[in-house]
């Protein structure tokens, strides 16, 4: 019976015994290989067509074959039967980790040339390519003598579609390796594969211009992630809910120093993963989670000096403020970021939800934790006992560790202290009064919900209103009246001025303006 292995070897003496030119070839397994030629031509200009081969048994659902260090930003070819006896070549690109899509650009200048097709249990992609030597993600260099490549399958029944942005399942195997472009020659711009069923045989894994990348370990990303994740999601939440509970700044800052040297830890591995995978900061995921690291480095920094602080003035500053929101802010942005590296990664579903339950669950208890101690510091106790209880408290804010106060200090706390003793003589029937003020409120506001407005009636306003008449009308004045009015003004005696009394019916003296004063004569004479 002939095998898959028996046809490749044989197409492969038949492609060395016709070719013109070398081509580079590298099979990552028994059953799956790959193989690059690059013309004389556009080896010399750094531009042109290149030309290469996909082959695979028939057993594999997709095989793919992309230049660049990984998947994300890599250039991807991606090779699934049709269903009609042929192949579907798909141009994609991804930006990260995930499902690549079809990209329009490189597909534009992408050609399948002869000898592709589906025969004997094979499928063959024999392609050429005059744009692949740049896109949106990176570049080629068709004269390198260690081009960056990378390979991926996935097993399964077939695709059977001719779409170009059919969705796959994500793959089973991938590989990375490095091939010296400048032993790929070829004396021609023509297809090198014609003819040529397979790229070598399966027996022979390597080529000569072929260097497999160092494998990557799938242990270093699940190291980072877990890390992360306890990190993040359960020890910052709970180290920060013991400070509220306890009220010890030694148990709150010695807790939160574990996970701080736990995150340095986890993010070196993650930086390791992220370049073995050429994830480094061009994902949302490792952008955040850097710059979350690198501010969380002052924190411990912030929390000393926020216990300096508090142990020389007793009271909050605003680097105590800073301290907290600082940490909380980041500490969220943390745990979200987390989401996010588990997005990046693919992760199944149940594993995101769960990560999501937890942290939830975690920043919760924080966050009532914080509430409850919040809402006893603001309630007033009765008995006297509490009150020297907490003055105690407030006490032990100056005196620290054994160690003794300024006398200036020392004076103002008992000074504060005395104060509060005599504001508790002076309000020893404060309770009381207000307890009665309570039950007058309640007694009020029971009256005053059971009290019904009466219905209104029509006629209620009667009684209480005057009615409105209508005003008579006015008399007009008689015709007679008005004769005997005027007769009675017209025998009036007018009254002239100058006139009256006894001096009445003699002429008037009229002054003469025009007479001049005789002057006096001795006045001259001065």
């Amino acid at each position: 019976m002939i095998t898959y292995s028996s046809l490749a070897a044989a197409a492969a003496v038949l492609y060395a015994a016709t070719a013109q030119a070398s081509t580079v070839s590298y099979c990552p397994s028994d059953d799956i290989c790959y193989a690059v030629g690059v013309p004389s031509a556009t080896a010399s200009s750094g531009s042109g067509n290149i030309y290469f081969q996909i082959s695979a048994p028939t057993s594999y659902q997709w095989v793919a074959l992309g230049t660049g260090p990984g998947m994300a930003g890599g250039n991807i070819f991606l090779m699934y039967q049709d269903g009609n006896g042929n192949v579907t070549l798909s141009s994609r690109q991804s930006s990260r980790h995930a499902e690549p899509e079809y990209d329009a650009g490189t597909a534009s200048d992408l050609e399948l040339l002869s000898g592709s097709g589906v025969s004997g249990g094979a499928m063959i992609a024999n392609v050429r390519c005059g744009n692949c030597q740049t896109w949106s993600g990176g570049t080629l260099n068709v004269a390198d003598n260690s081009a960056q490549w990378i390979g991926a399958w996935k097993a399964g029944s077939s695709l059977a579609s001719t779409s170009l942005s059919e969705d796959i399942s994500i793959h089973d195997a991938h590989s990375q390796f490095d091939m010296d472009l400048t032993q790929a020659s070829l004396d021609t711009d023509s297809n090198p594969f014609n003819g040529a069923e397979a790229t070598t045989s399966g027996s022979n894994p390597s080529a000569s211009g072929v260097v497999p990348s160092p494998s990557r370990n799938k242990q270093i990303i699940w190291a980072h992630g877990l890390c992360m994740a306890i990190t993040f999601a359960i020890l910052y939440p709970l180290g920060s809910a013991l400070m509220p509970l306890f009220g010890k700044w030694y148990v709150h800052g010695g807790f939160q120093l574990v996970p701080w040297l736990l995150m340095w830890a986890a993010f070196g591995l993650g930086i390791f993963g992220a370049q073995q995978r050429n994830m480094l900061f061009n994902n949302t995921h490792t952008q955040l989670g850097t710059v979350v690291v690198a501010l969380l480095a002052i924190q411990p920094a912030l929390g000393y000096i926020h216990h300096l602080h508090v142990q020389k003035y007793g009271r909050r500053g605003i680097i105590s403020y800073g301290h907290i929101w600082w940490g909380r802010i980041l500490m969220v942005l943390g745990a979200i970021n987390g989401g996010l590296g588990l997005q990046l990664t693919n992760a199944e579903d149940g594993l995101i939800i769960a990560y999501s339950i937890v942290a939830a669950i975690m920043y919760l208890m924080y966050a009532i934790a914080k509430t409850i101690v919040s809402i006893r510091k603001k309630t007033p106790t009765d008995a006297g006992g509490d009150r020297r209880k907490g003055s105690g408290v407030e006490s032990s804010r100056y005196v620290e560790d054994g160690g003794e106060m300024h006398s200036r200090q020392a004076v103002a706390a008992a000074s504060r202290l005395a104060g509060r003793n005599a504001v508790q003589m002076r309000t020893f029937l404060n309770p009381t009064v207000s307890r009665r003020a309570d039950f007058v409120q309640e007694l009020y506001l029971k009256e005053l919900k059971a009290y019904k407005a009466p219905p209104i009636k029509a006629n209620d306003s009667q009684g209480h209103v005057l009615e409105f008449q209508q005003p008579k009308a006015p008399t007009s004045p008689e015709e007679a009246d008005l004769a005997s009015s005027l007769k009675e003004y017209e025998s009036m005696a007018v009254e002239v001025e100058g006139q009256e009394g006894a001096n009445a019916g003699k002429p008037a003296v009229v002054q003469d303006w025009f007479v001049e004063e005789e002057e006096d004569d001795h006045a001259h004479g001065h």
